[in-house]
């Protein structure tokens, strides 16, 4: 049984969902604004009429919504995760995967011999395209059914493009710490946003029915993985490396 679109109700100060800071509103834009569109706008018709504010931190820079943070994992299942998400992220099925496949193949050859986890890996295709290379690495994704990872058994994790999606950046990486060994690296993309600050929310990374609800700085980064016992690398505005320095 379908539920209606319901989101949590603004408020103008809001805390930070890294370092607890006083967060402000930063934007407000329709529930069906994707990443990509023909319209500058990047609406997709018909709008919802549903408003999806976002605040910044005011310490730490992240910028994010409160909306979803009462929804239940069938909400997402219905609202942003459904058969219609392919259609707003086209590249998620097989172009994203294969080039972290060759990403990871050129940049981690000291890693190929050791167990891998892709986490937040959908249906598991980067898994089974690195398998095909004869790379020991298993998906789990929290939206789809399958067998949960044995804790700290990797030696390195992967997870691309989930980070601007998790409404608990906390929950999020202390799950990916129980899965990674002391020592191990996690090599995860998301889109920072230094050096767009300029655009506010017309940066087409803001983005709720794609799932974009929680969008990164350097600095927000910084302050998560500081809190789980990381060291982490930017390697650009995309692609970051963080060592697990706690067991």
């Amino acid at each position: 049984m379908s539920s209606p679109l319901i989101v949590k109700s603004v408020v103008e100060i809001g805390c930070c969902k890294v370092c607890q800071g006083e967060a402000t509103l930063y934007g407000v834009t329709d529930f069906n604004t994707i990443c990509h569109s023909e319209n500058a706008s990047r609406y997709t018709y018909p709008l919802t009429g549903v408003a999806i504010y976002y605040h910044q931190c005011q310490t730490c820079g992240l910028v994010y919504t409160h909306a979803c943070d009462d929804w239940t994992p069938a909400d997402y299942a219905q609202h942003m995760y459904n058969e219609a998400y392919g259609q707003f992220d086209p590249n998620y099925e097989i172009n994203r995967p294969m080039r972290n496949r060759d990403l990871i193949l050129t940049l981690f050859k000291k890693y190929h011999g050791k167990k891998m986890l892709d986490y937040g890996g959908g249906t598991g295709t980067l898994a089974r395209l690195m398998q095909e290379v004869g790379i020991d690495m298993v998906a789990w994704d929290p939206f789809v059914p399958g067998d949960y990872p044995e804790l700290n058994s990797y030696e390195f994790i992967t997870s691309f493009e989930v980070f601007e999606h998790t409404p608990d950046p906390h929950k999020t990486l202390a799950e990916v710490s129980g899965f990674l060994k002391k020592g191990g690296v996690f090599f995860f993309s998301t889109a920072t946003t230094d050096e767009v600050s300029h655009l506010g929310m017309t940066d087409w990374y803001i983005a709720p029915r794609t799932g974009h609800i929680t969008i990164h700085s350097e600095a927000s980064l910084n302050a998560l993985f500081k809190a789980h016992g990381f060291q982490i690398t930017h390697l650009n505005r995309w692609s970051h490396v963080a060592m697990k320095m706690v067991g």
